[in-house]
């Protein structure tokens, strides 16, 4: 017998195609959240018989996030379960053209990504700490009492079995610092590098150091970060008690690793930093790579890739790519006068200014499932989406991002030693070509990269999370 929860009556409804079993629902309890207005009663309830599990998904709306939740909702939905998706309604078209069921966040937390300056303080001129504090104080914190709304009203209209969030979605944890009794089961899903902190490594990008001098440097670099976020953690705070909720027991990042039931880390152990103290609920499932493309028309320089020259891959992906000048054409300058075919996939179509060689093709968009097997090596400023997709060709790479979690995933390609991390967002051109010969006449970075290839190919991530999810609402 399967447990559901919900903020309202004990109803559901599904389309008469998901209808299967018994739907007849027994009331057990009523909760009052008296932080809530109007006042919302949470009510436990048991389904009898058989019926298709309901899984709400939360997804913090910007893509490096949404690509990999929605492969997961997919999933998902594909072996049989009623997927809801809530996001920002930049997203509603691609959720809905999934087959997929959405609702829209609301307020505050409906932001465009791509206009975050209409909603939200600017961010252009931050850098380091700054910027970090401005994303967890404003974009994950003053967003949190829409969110959480949100998902009672969800509750509300019919029972949820499962929660599945997006790791920075902060709107679960009125629910998560609340009782476990009336609640369903929540499960975090890790699209970014694994935030936790641990004993083993400091937070401000280093790489372990288990040493008895490391452990301590370790433990002095942890303490200085925390004692500088603050501010953030202050924010996050006080909003929470807007809510209801009590404060967060530990720093945000831990906590969005350890509060839900399960965490799912949605990367293979080759690519994340080893801890010593890992809890036992967080579990690699393997990166979440895109479905191989169907429909694309190549264009007319395709045949161009198997010329036999060197092809070097550049991108700056979908967020963090207002600036082409920062990555983008200072990679297509510095290799001009290479023997190399340099692609440069820009992610927007406003590319007529640039100044492109002749060595060098430019594209609003380029399927990586069809380019990287001829690919030697990515210049990237870190998406997470678009490194492991790298890696999972055995391509190295070339990183220089500063921006959300890319210095945390340029830490981590670093030591793994499968590329070469810049440590800046704006490199010289003479960075850029120095790295990028590098890395091609060194052989140990694509014996690295195609390594963490043949880790990756040891998982499955959609059939980990299915299993994994269904563990918890059967």
């Amino acid at each position: 017998m399967r447990r559901s929860y919900c903020g309202g009556p004990a109803t559901r409804r599904h389309s008469q195609s998901r209808q299967t079993g018994s739907k007849k629902a027994q009331l057990l309890g009523t909760l009052v959240n008296p932080a809530l207005s109007p006042v919302v009663h949470l009510c436990l309830v048991s389904l009898g018989g058989m019926s298709l599990s309901h899984i709400l998904a939360c997804l913090v709306p910007m893509p490096g996030h949404m690509n990999p939740m929605l492969a997961i909702a997919e999933h998902l939905s594909s072996v049989g379960h009623n997927i809801t998706i809530l996001t920002a309604d930049v997203f509603r078209d691609r959720v809905i053209s999934a087959g997929l069921d959405f609702v829209s966040l609301t307020g505050v937390a409906n932001y465009d990504y791509r206009r975050p300056e209409a909603s939200f303080p600017d961010k252009r001129n931050l850098r380091g700490m700054d910027l970090i504090i401005h994303y967890f104080k404003h974009p994950f914190g003053d967003t949190i009492p829409d969110q959480d709304r949100c998902i009672r009203q969800i509750m509300a209209k019919k029972p949820v079995d499962l929660i599945l969030v997006d790791v920075p979605y902060l709107g679960a944890f009125p629910l998560l610092l609340g009782s476990k009794d009336h609640r369903p089961p929540i499960v975090g899903c890790g699209v970014t590098p694994l935030l936790m902190s641990s004993a083993d490594f400091g937070r401000r990008f280093s790489r372990p150091d288990t040493t008895p001098e490391g452990l301590l440097q370790n433990k002095e670099a942890n303490r200085q970060f925390e004692a500088a976020f603050q501010p953030a953690t202050d924010h996050i705070n006080a909003v929470l008690a807007t809510c209801g909720a009590p404060p967060m027991p530990r720093l945000v990042f831990d906590c969005m690793c350890v509060l839900p039931d399960l965490f799912l880390q949605c990367t293979g152990e080759a690519f994340e930093f080893p801890r010593s103290d890992m809890p036992d609920t967080i579990r690699f499932v393997g990166p979440v790579l895109s479905k191989p493309t169907v429909d694309f028309e190549e264009p007319v320089w395709w045949s161009d890739l198997d010329s036999g020259r060197a092809v070097v891959l550049v991108t700056q992906g979908t967020v963090a790519n207002f600036d082409l000048n920062e990555l983008i054409q200072p990679t297509l300058l510095a290799l001009a006068d290479e023997d190399v075919l340099v692609i440069a996939a820009t992610g927007r179509p406003d590319t007529e200014w640039m100044v492109v060689p002749s060595n060098a093709r430019v594209a609003s968009f380029v399927p990586f499932d069809r380019l990287l097997s001829k690919v030697d090596v990515l210049v990237t400023n870190g998406g997470y989406g678009a490194v492991h997709q790298a890696l999972s060709h055995g391509v190295p790479i070339v990183i220089a991002g500063e921006t959300e979690d890319k210095a945390l995933i340029a830490a981590r390609l670093a030591w793994t030693g499968a590329g070469i991390n810049l440590g800046t967002q704006d490199p010289t051109k003479e960075q850029i070509g120095n790295a990028v010969r590098t890395v091609l006449a060194d052989s140990q970075y694509r014996d690295r990269a195609q390594a963490i290839q043949q880790n990756f190919k040891g998982y499955c991530a959609p059939d980990t999370i299915t299993q994994a999810v269904e563990s918890l609402i059967t």
